[in-house]
């Protein structure tokens, strides 16, 4: 819907007469960002005459999709036509890239002179070389050199003093060729600016309407444009008096489109135009006989041509094996440096969430320069209340890392995208956040709390066999203790995490010794990777040993492998 508050742009007045009549009054008046465009609404106040008209927007940003251009206004006028027109201009004159191309190509021979003068100069040096050599040795057939120390003399001087003639000459070019790149390297970048800029290209939108009457119109110009683009940000502060996590959500906002956004309202969406609007569309799949590839045998060696089949298992085991480590070795690229801790005054956006996006209405109007730097939109400020709780893992880091959980009870669903986490005012870590829906429970992790600790001790393995008349079972007894203590002056709830082994045949089997286990409980829990966890309720300042034991039983003599 149009703003009222619009008209107080200077009117226009358009002659009937006029049959191509610019709008340079409309201005840029509302921006809709998304994940790698943005859709510009032109906002144009006039009053015209009867008759028809056609309105010339001119100078639309070079990556403007010409397609979507839409026209959407309220006056006594009718829509004819719209269409969007790419016009090339001729900008340098076909004279200034002839002189520049002559002169490159004579900078570039002198250079080549050079070159070869260098080439002559190493063939006399090398010549020199030769003389003195047959000079100064003594082959089985030739007589012995002249041994007169005056023709010697003269000869060793006149070998010092060419080589340092032409040594000087060597350097001489030297210096000259430093010189000639320099110019060639100006003269061909300032080719090249001209050759870039020789024929330029500019984006044009007509629309012809009719007038019904003379009087004042309203008139919006819409267009997407590829390039722009935002990204969520957050500061995350948690509060463990307060027992509270406040979200507070930013948007970096950039744009290089030659077109500066001054006082527009600002819209942020995350609909993904860029994915299409349909699902994709599968291909047949079809099985045939497999046929095996013919034995070649080579030197005395046989080898069996690998079977289709076979190529295919390598394949996707290839492909496996890199998902895997690119999932193991998974990094948080991009992380904002630490913020300081300062109070900010949020004025929210509004949300409106559709069948497949939400889009942000930001409250104020935004400058955003075509300059590709970030504009830092400041989008809502919502605190949730949370649960505390301590997490660790032992068997592979020695530290307890506080965590918090929260629902996010907001209308705003919380793009992934980095975060800055703070906790009781105080600056922690650099961290992300998932994709929270609206309604959706969400962790925030808080990094290492040295306050609480779990001491891992390795008790050891033991080997045992059991059964009789012929038929035994071999077990391997492992055993672990964690020693808690909980060095805060507050009650805490502690996550201890392990495993046991998880086994692929039936005759391996696991037996949990201490804890038993049946079924999960509140105070432990084992998952489908046998991931084992204990939940446990630590008073301030208390020490607690929590045992863990396991035992491996095979059949006696049974191999296996990754114990």
């Amino acid at each position: 819907m149009l703003n009222p508050s619009c008209f107080l742009l200077a009117a226009l007045t358009l002659s009937a007469a006029a049959a191509d009549i610019p709008t340079t009054a409309a201005k840029v008046h509302t921006v809709t960002v998304y994940g790698d465009r943005a859709e510009v609404v032109r906002h144009l106040t006039a009053t015209i005459e009867a008759g028809d008209h056609t309105l010339t927007f001119e100078n639309l940003p070079g990556a403007t999709d010409l397609s979507s251009v839409r026209v959407d206004g309220k006056g006594a006028f009718t829509l004819i036509d719209i269409r969007g027109e790419r016009i090339q201009t001729k900008e340098v004159a076909d004279e200034r890239v002839l002189k520049l191309t002559k002169e490159l190509e004579a900078l570039r021979a002198q250079l080549n002179d050079l070159t070869l003068a260098d080439n002559r100069i190493t063939q006399r040096k090398s010549a020199l070389e030769k003389v003195l050599g047959r000079l100064t040795s003594v082959g089985k057939e030739s007589a012995n050199a002249e041994m007169d120390p005056s023709k010697w003399a003269a000869y060793l001087q006149y070998h010092v003093d060419t080589l340092a003639k032409l040594d000087q000459e060597i350097l001489a070019n030297g210096v000259s060729r430093n010189s000639l790149t320099l110019d060639v390297d100006r003269v061909q970048r300032e080719l090249n600016e001209l050759n870039a800029q020789r024929f330029k290209f500019r984006n044009v939108a007509r629309v012809r309407i009719e007038a019904k009457q003379a009087g004042p119109i309203e008139l919006d110009l819409a267009y997407v444009v590829r390039g722009p683009s935002w990204n969520p940000l957050y500061d995350i502060r948690a509060d463990t008096k307060a027992k509270t996590v406040q979200v507070n959500y930013h948007a970096e906002v950039r744009q290089s489109t030659g077109e500066d956004w001054k006082g527009v309202a600002l819209k942020l969406s995350t609909a993904q135009p860029n994915l299409g609007g349909r699902e994709p569309q599968m291909s047949p799949w079809f099985i045939q006989r497999f046929i095996p590839q013919p034995v070649v045998v080579t030197g005395g060696t046989v080898l069996a041509g690998a079977s289709k089949l076979e190529r295919a298992d390598r394949g996707s085991s290839l492909r496996d094996k890199l998902s895997s480590e690119t999932a193991n070795g998974g990094m948080v690229i991009g992380a904002p440096a630490a913020l300081t801790a300062v109070s900010m005054d949020f004025s929210y956006a509004r949300v409106n969430t559709g069948g497949t996006a939400a889009t942000f209405a930001i409250p104020r109007a935004y400058d955003v320069p075509s300059d590709n730097k970030p504009a830092k939109v400041a989008i809502a400020s919502e605190s949730f209340p949370s649960e505390f709780r301590h997490t660790c893992v032992p068997k592979l880091s020695p530290h307890v890392y506080l965590k918090t959980k929260a629902i996010n009870k907001s209308d705003f669903p919380f793009i992934a995208g980095p975060t800055a986490v703070f906790l009781d005012g105080a600056f922690v870590a650099n961290a992300s956040l998932d994709l929270v829906a609206p309604g959706q429970e969400f962790w925030t992790y808080l990094g290492a709390d040295q306050s609480v600790k779990v001491d891992l001790k390795d008790l050891g393995k033991v080997e045992e066999l059991s059964g009789i008349f012929g038929k035994k079972t071999a077990r391997t007894v492992v055993s672990k203790v964690f020693k808690v203590t909980n060095g805060k002056a507050t009650d805490v709830k502690l996550s201890i995490r392990d495993q046991v082994p998880s086994s692929n045949h039936e005759e391996i089997k696991v037996v949990y010794e201490e804890p038993k286990y049946e079924k999960d409980t509140d105070s432990f829990k084992v998952d489908q990777s046998k991931f084992v966890e204990w939940n446990l309720e630590l008073k301030a300042g208390a020490k607690q040993d929590v045992p863990f034991r396991f035992a491996i039983e095979r059949p006696d003599g049974f191999p296996m492998i990754g114990q």
